[in-house]
């Protein structure tokens, strides 16, 4: 790999990152779970998040359609063939006191062979809330890893990351994975 996070700073315009966020709110939440020793668990000390799983269909196309060119582009700054996404895409909403605390990787050992790159696209602008940073390990050091609303984050589905709590506001936030090609 040529580096280790790739960002596109102007991914979604202000109105797509609206979009998004109506079809996060359209569709039913949940408390997703985690993984652990015992597997699969909702576990709020680890991971407070309302989640929405959008699929690909009639509206969600030009979404995934354009997170598939964006992740071509990642996988060529990151040396990889990669292929379309092949799993719902999920909108969050990260409200006052809501996190993803734990350490985790988005391609552990129930998803190695199918999540090569994550993306990380901030729906919200930065005034909007604070807290609520995308930390990824080994860049812990350093700048932030923000990018402005409308941004997006490509890095490994392997690196330890983590998104610290929301103290004020509500950040909103879309991730993706996509595997080989």
């Amino acid at each position: 790999m040529s580096r280790f996070t790739f960002a596109v700073e102007h991914a979604f315009s202000a109105a797509e990152c609206e979009a998004i966020a109506a079809l996060g709110e359209s569709a039913p939440g949940e408390s997703a779970p985690v993984w652990n020793e015992l597997g699969y668990a909702v576990d709020p000390a680890a991971r407070d998040v309302h989640t929405a799983l959008r699929v690909r269909e009639a509206e969600t196309d030009w979404l995934f359609d354009r997170l598939d060119a964006l992740l071509a582009r990642a996988g060529t700054e990151f040396g990889l063939a990669v292929g379309p996404l092949s799993e719902p895409v999920q909108i969050l909403r990260y409200d006052c006191g809501c996190h993803f605390q734990r350490w985790h990787t988005d391609g552990g050992l129930d998803r190695i062979d199918k999540r090569l790159i994550s993306v990380s696209v901030e729906l919200s602008d930065a005034a909007d809330y604070e807290g609520g940073t995308l930390e990824i390990v080994p860049e812990l050091v350093g700048p932030p890893r923000t990018v402005p609303r409308g941004g997006a984050i490509f890095f490994p589905s392997r690196a330890l990351h983590r998104v610290t709590p929301v103290t004020h506001g509500t950040r909103r936030a879309l991730v993706a994975w996509t595997g080989p090609a």
